[in-house]
């Protein structure tokens, strides 16, 4: 299988409403550079089958040059990365100030370290079989 790293339409978020009640269900992760949000959508009422992600930058965080650049380098990681998150998964980022002078190998360390906290990544097939037959030796 060949896999896509585009950064589809539908992969956005862009409602209003939609930031709304993913911000609204369960807890936050938090941590210097950005709140996580997020949410499994239902399957069976999914109109779109794959992960999507929505991201905020208030005023505070500096100016437009500085916002459009923490907003490309999220969407980046995301765009690299929305092959191991769960199918239905939809991720709200509420950046922070902080985030416009840190590395771009920070901020995804965090990002990486969030999803795996909020369990949003999908299970490795492989590591699946290596643990199965470390129990059968």
């Amino acid at each position: 299988m060949v896999r896509r790293y585009k950064l589809r339409p539908v992969s956005r978020l862009r409602r209003n409403a939609d930031f709304l009640q993913i911000r609204s269900l369960g807890k936050p992760y938090r941590c210097q550079y950005f709140a996580l949000f997020s949410r499994i959508r239902a399957s069976e009422g999914a109109d779109v089958l794959c992960p999507r992600i929505g991201i905020s930058a208030a005023r505070r965080v500096g100016n437009a040059v500085v916002r459009n650049k923490i907003k490309r380098r999220f969407r980046e990681l995301f765009r690299l990365h929305q092959h191991e998150l769960k199918d239905h998964a939809d991720i709200v980022l509420s950046l922070r100030q902080p985030a416009g002078r840190a590395s771009y190998e920070e901020l995804e360390q965090r990002f990486l370290h969030a999803l795996k906290y909020k369990r949003l990544l999908k299970r490795n097939e492989d590591s699946e079989e290596r643990s199965q037959a470390q129990v059968e030796e």
